[in-house]
């Protein structure tokens, strides 16, 4: 190719690129208001995070992502949640730092509810996720290699310190500190692209919000939440076409005396593990042989939590509806764990009255038994009333961590309702 062709070639690249990032902004504009990430559009002089990795690696799929993103520039503080597509634009832009923090970090300082609380609240950036994530885990999620990172976190915050950035982390009752290697100039250019919205922490808002944990995102004027409706996917069609699809897929014979059907279920069995599809929507598969097709890749968290999330995947068969399952909690004992995965919709927690949207049981790399309760969420395009958060203050107890959300009571519409942590 002759060189002023390959020239040419490279700025026709370019110019794609650019757009790209243009489409970015105006996309995260428009779901943050009017200030929102107006300050984005300055990435197109290279102020833009690298993003963290979405997935290219189909060993480790991103199974959670924060549903509460934070941050402080010069404007002033700008917060984001109650919209999936401002999360996506907010992490795409923002997340490359908190990747960039994992790969670098180095060893953690263990702290003191109150030393935590005092960085905490200085911090500039802040990521909150569906559950206690292990580190090793969300490292690989956000394709930081280099983590030597060890422990869980829910809440992640990073704030500068002299020339250098600190990753704070806390989950379950533990907080740690990190020094990192995150350029501290870069991470200030990133943070002047912010606008402001009115949001603060419970801990600079003080007042009706004094008695709350500290670090409770306000958003005075979020009294609304999207109005969705419920359902239950497991009808006569389901059974008929998804149910046999997915059978098959888990190495049953969906045909034949291996199949059980009546009023309340279908059961698909052999020798080592049945599947039963309730009419209720709960689906529950056993391993009561210990079968090694229900075996992780490994015996580690990462690969445990990928194979319930990739089980999940084709058990729900896109019945989900405009929600999504991502990852909330893990817990080990011994040879024993539990993986919790919890419904979303816009970023807003369901919160059910008969568990978890997922929970299975491993023994090692094994896994014995996984319950998906399955519901169709829809997005009907209304809004929902939500208490003013300063009335939701007042009735919380002390302490309270709120967040909105919604209450599944099993009827067609969910509740708007504010969420205690």
């Amino acid at each position: 190719m002759r060189p002023r062709t390959k020239e040419v070639c490279k700025s026709i690249l370019i110019v794609l690129l650019l757009l790209s990032v243009v489409m970015l902004s105006l996309t995260a504009i428009q779901y943050s208001g009017a200030d929102g990430l107006s300050g984005m559009m300055q990435t197109l002089s290279g102020k833009l995070s690298t993003p963290p990795k979405k997935a290219e690696d189909p060993t480790y799929t991103d199974a959670a992502l924060p549903v509460v993103i934070s941050a402080v520039g010069p404007a002033g503080r700008i917060s984001y949640l109650g919209s999936q597509e401002a999360l996506d634009n907010a992490f795409a832009a923002l997340g490359g730092q908190l990747a960039a923090a994992l790969d670098t970090a180095g060893t953690a300082e263990e702290l003191t509810r109150m030393a935590f609380l005092s960085r905490a609240t200085q911090a500039e950036l802040y990521f909150y996720y569906p559950g206690a994530v292990p580190l090793d885990v969300l490292a690989q999620w956000l394709d930081a290699t280099g983590s030597e990172c060890t422990g869980s976190g829910r809440l992640f915050c990073l704030r500068r310190s002299g020339d250098a950035v600190e990753l704070l982390v806390e989950a379950d009752g533990t907080y740690r500190a990190m020094k990192t290697e995150v350029d501290s100039t870069t991470f200030g250019q990133v943070l002047e692209t912010l606008g402001t919205d009115g949001s603060f922490l419970a801990a600079e808002g003080g007042g009706s919000y004094g008695h709350l944990d500290p670090m409770t995102v306000i958003q005075p004027s979020y009294t609304a939440v999207p109005a969705v409706q419920a359902s239950n996917p497991v009808d006569e069609l389901f059974l008929r076409t998804t149910a046999p699809t997915a059978a098959t897929t888990l190495g049953f014979n969906p045909y034949g005396d291996s199949v059980y059907r009546d009023d309340s279920s279908t059961t698909y069995t052999d020798s080592d593990a049945s599947l039963r599809i309730g009419a209720d929507g709960v689906l529950k598969l056993e391993n009561t042989g210990l079968s090694r097709r229900f075996a992780a890749a490994g015996d580690s968290d990462a690969q445990r939590i990928e194979l319930v999330r990739s089980l999940v995947d084709t058990l729900a068969a896109g019945r989900l509806g405009d929600s999504c399952i991502w990852f909330s909690g893990l817990e080990t004992d011994g040879q024993t764990s539990t993986v919790e995965f919890s419904c979303y919709v816009e970023g807003l927690e369901v919160l059910r009255a008969d568990g978890p949207a997922v929970e299975a049981r491993f023994q090692g790399d094994i896994l014995t038994e996984l319950t998906l309760r399955l519901r169709t969420y829809t997005v009907t395009g209304d809004s929902t009333a939500l208490l003013p958060p300063r009335q939701a203050a007042a009735i919380a107890p002390a302490g309270t961590r709120l967040r909105p959300g919604y209450a599944d009571m099993g009827e067609n519409t969910l509740q708007a309702d504010w969420l205690r942590s």
